[in-house]
């Protein structure tokens, strides 16, 4: 099987650095990035969303070399990738609605009876019907988050990038979303990356998981192994103890 996403021998130094990353993501595959701050992490979305274009090695999305498809290719590209990242960016001066449908209405083919039903749907399961009029400033961060997601996924796209995730919101409200969530990442043909400090947090969803520090890979394994693996890297941060490989500033 041809993976979805692949990077073969990756090397950048930029705000963040790597150092010859390797791994692949296959068609519905979840994968789990995750380290310290300054392990490289930061870098990794970049990369992906082919919005960092100096670095050494390859990135491939099936099959083809990212940085060899011409203008069309690339657009082709990015709109099978969803993100959603930490600050969630959503635009202030339009509501809930408006937020989620703004990418069909601009990088889609469909009617605006298509888009109603769509955006419809998705504000009905992340249960935020109610504040379809809502502007962003209205809304608490758990809602906010909720938009940002149906904004993400509204395209169907195969690839979901979420990125540290959940930031000032209750576990309770965290939990709440758990059922959306796992519908996608039980999705046969979707893949959902994760990039996050907290890798507990997505633990059940997450089938590979990959260890970043200091631009590289220090652990790759299944969830057995990240919950049993004696990796000291993985159990220095298990442990979230100071005391390990790791030298934390």
């Amino acid at each position: 099987m041809v993976p979805l996403l692949e990077f073969n021998n990756v090397s950048c130094d930029s705000d963040d650095v790597l150092e010859n990353v390797s791994f692949a993501v296959y068609p519905g595959e979840n994968a789990m990035f995750f380290g310290v701050e300054g392990s490289g992490l930061k870098i990794v979305t970049p990369l992906i969303l082919s919005v960092e274009g100096l670095y050494d090695g390859d990135i491939l999305y099936k099959g083809r070399v990212i940085r060899s498809l011409d203008y069309l290719g690339k657009l082709s590209y990015k709109n099978n990738i969803g993100y959603v990242h930490g600050d969630y960016g959503l635009i202030s001066n339009m509501n809930v609605e408006q937020n989620i449908s703004l990418r069909l209405e601009y990088y889609s083919e469909y009617s605006i009876a298509d888009i109603r039903e769509i955006t419809e749907r998705l504000m009905r399961e992340l249960g935020i019907i109610d504040k379809r009029k809502a502007r962003p400033v209205e809304l608490t961060s758990s809602q906010i988050f909720r938009t940002a997601y149906g904004r993400a996924v509204a395209h169907d796209p195969d690839l979901l990038i979420i990125e540290h995730a959940f930031m000032g919101q209750s576990p309770l409200n965290i939990r709440s979303f758990m059922d959306v969530l796992k519908k996608r990442v039980e999705n046969p043909d979707k893949s959902v990356i994760f990039v996050t400090y907290e890798p507990q947090k997505f633990v059940d969803f997450a089938d590979t998981f990959h260890m970043l520090y200091r631009g590289r890979i220090v652990f790759t394994g299944t969830r057995q192994e990240f919950l049993e693996s004696d990796n000291p890297y993985l159990v220095q941060y298990r442990n979230i103890s100071l005391q390990g490989p790791m030298d934390i500033i």
